[in-house]
């Protein structure tokens, strides 16, 4: 029978403010700005959604340890360096994104509705009610599921909260 255990509480601080540019192997470019601890601004600079931009993402953070807490193993530094992203956009689309900073990669998850492909290059917060009645007419299936392997070539950190870091334009 499977124990019960608690979730490690995760240290956010090397990833909160980061600001990040990463290209995916298939040439696919998105700038990402980690916000705070539970939000993120992003722009699709290039690919099938190319020229979108996201503000005010609400998502899930989580560090990503190895271990369990009742283990006694320590975590390397690239280890530490580790986190989980998830959100579900408005779109109706889904986002499981692994980063490790250290390693400067991004291993992404995206599920797709088959009205995104079709209908979403914009500046996202400008255009939530139509999103929303799309997604809710549909199709959402077929969904196009895309696993990604991406590496970052630009990192700075910035403030938290701060609304220029990704511009809408």
């Amino acid at each position: 029978m499977l124990q019960p255990f608690e979730e490690p509480a995760s240290d956010l601080s090397g990833i909160l403010g980061k600001h990040i540019i990463y290209t995916y192997s298939n040439g696919w470019e998105y700038e990402m700005y980690y916000k705070n601890s539970d939000t993120v601004d992003y722009k699709v600079r290039s690919g099938s959604v190319g020229g979108r931009v996201v503000k005010g993402q609400k998502v899930s953070i989580r560090q990503l340890q190895t271990a369990l807490p009742s283990e006694k193993v320590e975590a390397s530094e690239s280890e530490m360096s580790s986190y989980m992203i998830s959100w579900v956009e408005p779109t109706g689309t889904s986002v499981v994104q692994v980063l490790n900073l250290n390693r400067r990669e991004v291993r992404t998850v995206i599920l797709f509705p088959d009205w995104v492909v079709k209908e979403t290059v914009c500046f996202q917060n400008e255009h939530l009610d139509l999103m929303r009645s799309y997604r809710d007419q549909g199709p959402t299936y077929p969904i196009h599921p895309k696993i990604m392997l991406g590496r970052l070539h630009f990192i700075e950190h910035c403030t938290l909260d701060n609304e220029h870091v990704i511009n809408s334009h």
